[in-house]
């Protein structure tokens, strides 16, 4: 498990990269013992994650009906819809990697995405907050939650782009790929796993 020093080096290194500077790479590690550890950027995500589900569940209480309650259940189907729609672009940027002409930069583009994921689900976690402590003000934090997600795509893409040497295509059809297929899966989990209000 990375400590917080190493993880707030990736994230300089990151930044680096979304700069377009290559440097960044040197505070990275970008060797196949680095893939696997990158994987812990998930237990990083933990506690932003579990804000977002707090205020998950506030708005599916508020949308049901009096008397309406959850449970552990209801936490444990939102860790899996969030580790699956972590792990489903990364399946398929390996498998499609070699088809698509780019396999030489499977394990930087995972790598750096995995630590992406950390800073951003921090972000994402502010208008979470503020709706569970302010109760309110759904407008605000539906506004502020776009206004990240935007900013998150053009660090995804900035990033991406590179990585791949500034091939603008390339670097949108994998952003495309870490966005698209995991919100649908989302989605479809989420109605699933009953956790869409009725």
């Amino acid at each position: 498990m990375p400590l917080l020093d190493e993880v707030l080096a990736y994230i300089k290194g990151l930044w680096l990269l979304i700069q377009g500077n290559r440097e960044g790479y040197q505070w990275l590690d970008i060797s196949e013992v680095g893939l696997w550890r990158s994987f812990a950027a998930i237990l990083w995500s933990l506690p932003a994650m579990a804000v977002s589900w707090a205020s998950w569940r506030l708005y599916y209480l508020s949308a049901m009906p009096s008397g309406t309650s959850v449970g552990f259940g209801f936490f444990l189907k939102l860790l899996v819809i969030d580790v699956v729609s972590w792990l489903l672009p990364i399946v398929l940027v390996a498998a499609l990697s070699r088809p698509l002409g780019f396999s030489a930069l499977v394990v930087p583009v995972i790598v750096t995405t995995n630590w992406l994921s950390v800073p951003l689900s921090y972000a994402m976690a502010i208008p979470a907050a503020i709706l569970l402590l302010a109760r309110g003000g759904h407008q605000f934090t539906a506004l502020l939650s776009l206004i990240v997600l935007l900013a998150g795509v053009a660090l995804l893409f900035r990033l991406l782009r590179t990585i791949t040497g500034n091939q603008n295509l390339l670097a949108s059809a994998l952003t495309a790929l870490y966005l698209l297929p995991s919100m649908m899966l989302a989605q479809y989990l989420q109605n699933l796993f009953g956790l869409m209000p009725t």
